[in-house]
């Protein structure tokens, strides 16, 4: 069994990735920028737009408006599926881009800390358990493959906690705070995904690849 980097030796390691990836990120040009700002802005706009729908039902529930909170939750769930599909096509294209790549600017694991639902925070350990075996390309790989299945997880889990709450199933009122949880991992994964992207980004930029950013 391999034992966890002890505190010292992970201050030792720290400053030389900061530095291995600030020089990373001195590679991106305007370009890169200009795509990763166009999709940032399309992730964020769907974001919002569900996030504002979930924060209007659950005010409508507060007040004592349950159709129409329930209408305003279908809202927000269409409005994810719609999304969802999208962000596995672009982590779908991203790890077709990495493979294209002599190397791929370094990445960190997910962090178990962050996320709320249970499958989620385990696949997280998982992405930790695995990254210290993997050369750099192969971590990111394993970055977009997590980021993946937790789409599919929080979603199937938003899903089904939306029709519990719609057709008035048992266990309803437990299934609207599960869905703030899941809202939380929902926006987690985005944000990672857009992480990830601009890793990307830095690594086409770093090999001169307008090629492929054009096709992003």
């Amino acid at each position: 069994m391999i034992d966890p980097l002890s505190a010292e030796t992970a201050l030792l390691v720290a400053p030389a990735v900061l530095l291995l990836w600030a020089f990373w990120v001195m590679l991106l040009n305007p370009q890169s920028e200009k795509v990763y700002n166009r999709i940032e802005r399309q992730v964020r706009a769907e974001m919002d737009l569900a996030d504002l729908s979930y924060d209007e039902a659950y005010a409508l529930r507060a007040r004592g408006s349950a159709d129409q909170a329930r209408h305003l939750l279908k809202v927000g769930s269409h409005i994810m599926e719609r999304l969802t599909p999208s962000m596995l096509r672009l982590l779908s294209a991203m790890g077709t881009f990495s493979r294209m790549l002599s190397a791929v600017a370094p990445v960190a694991p997910l962090r178990p800390r962050d996320f709320r639902l249970a499958p989620i925070v385990s696949l997280a350990y998982l992405n930790g358990a695995l990254h210290r075996f993997l050369s750099a390309a192969e971590r990111y790989r394993l970055r977009l493959y997590i980021l993946g299945r937790g789409y599919a997880l929080a979603t199937r889990s938003l899903f089904d906690a939306t029709r519990r709450i719609v057709d008035g199933r048992a266990h309803a009122e437990r299934a609207w705070e599960h869905i703030r949880a899941i809202r939380h991992d929902l926006e987690t994964l985005s944000h990672e995904t857009l992480d990830s992207l601009r890793v990307l980004l830095v690594s086409l930029a770093a090999e001169k690849r307008e090629d492929l950013l054009r096709r992003l």
